[in-house]
């Protein structure tokens, strides 16, 4: 049985997270931190697991017990505090949620951190990798949608990328990013880990859904090749990741919602490809690649704790 921690506990990824773990088989949660909840039924902050756990958050976290750390703190720099003040041994491995470790990640086995999307690292993370620190939903859903691109050195004009996501502070339809966004550089850096030659200019367009949760992201650029053609490369790409599918029809946020599922469209306009996501950015964007990771970094079948119920 994999002992786990889970550092930053009354957030919400980790309340996300605390619900696929007690339902994993091959998982025993020894603790949950959070000091400033300490003693509090964990079922009284996370809505869901009323009769499912009558685990309390926890002030210490104690690492002679434990194989694994998600860190799930919220605010920069908390999740590099808590690894320095906790000494986390070698040989318990780290899932960071937070992104603190993500400059720290790269896409080779053996290195210490290792960037955390199953789809792209999946080899280095069952190599024996140790920590791993996740990317963000929306580099997420964008890297999704042209690593296929990439493997296939197809990425070499202006990429236009439109995102809706979920934001609550803005009103539905408000631009939240025009042309620039802080996560370009991020993107580039994984997609040239495939396209060494990846120089491309992406240009962003991010609007407020006005919805809870999800992302759906629509990507266009010159592409030299057919629809058919891309389509087969899309399907080569991904024919051996779980929870990647192709969709003949432009996908929705419903169809996605509470699962660990990217759906993906292509289609061809005149000289353009058209690339739509659709991701969960709490569960694929975030709880449940965690849970992937994971199970990659202790050799379980990856698919284990993440047979979801589609919303």
């Amino acid at each position: 049985m994999i002992r786990a921690g889970i550092a930053g506990g009354t957030t919400t990824v980790a309340g996300e997270i605390t619900k696929l773990l007690i339902n994993h088989p091959d998982i025993e949660i020894q603790w949950i931190y959070d000091p400033e909840a300490e003693g509090a039924l964990v079922s009284r902050v996370h809505k869901g697991l009323q009769g499912e756990t009558y685990m309390r958050f926890s002030a210490d976290a104690p690492m002679d017990n434990v194989n694994v750390v998600f860190l799930c703190f919220d605010e920069p720099g908390q999740s590099e505090d808590f690894v320095t003040k906790a000494g986390v041994p070698d040989n318990v491995k780290i899932i960071d949620v937070s992104g603190d470790f993500l400059e720290k990640s790269t896409f080779a086995d053996g290195d210490e951190w290792v960037f955390g999307l199953p789809e792209l690292s999946r080899k280095p993370l069952v190599r024996g990798a140790k920590h791993t620190s996740l990317p963000r939903p929306l580099t997420t859903a964008v890297l999704l949608g042209l690593l296929p691109l990439a493997k296939n050195l197809l990425l070499n004009t202006e990429i236009y990328i439109t995102a809706v996501v979920n934001e609550p502070d803005a009103e539905p339809g408000e631009a939240l990013c025009l042309l620039e966004h802080e996560e370009s550089d991020e993107i580039a850096r994984a997609l040239t880990s495939v396209q060494q030659s990846f120089a491309a200019p992406m240009l962003f367009l991010v609007i407020a859904g006005g919805w809870e949760r999800g992302i759906t992201v629509n990507i266009y650029l010159d592409c030299p090749i057919s629809e058919k053609e891309a389509v087969k490369l899309y399907q080569d790409y991904y024919d051996d990741h779980s929870f990647t599918f192709l969709s003949d029809s432009t996908p929705s946020i419903t169809e996605v919602l509470g699962t660990n599922k990217t759906i993906i469209n292509l289609q061809k306009v005149s000289k353009k490809l058209v690339v739509s996501v659709a991701i969960d950015d709490l569960m694929k964007g975030s709880a449940a690649m965690a849970v992937h990771d994971m199970n990659l970094l202790f050799g379980l079948q990856e698919r284990v704790g993440l047979m979801l119920k589609s919303h």
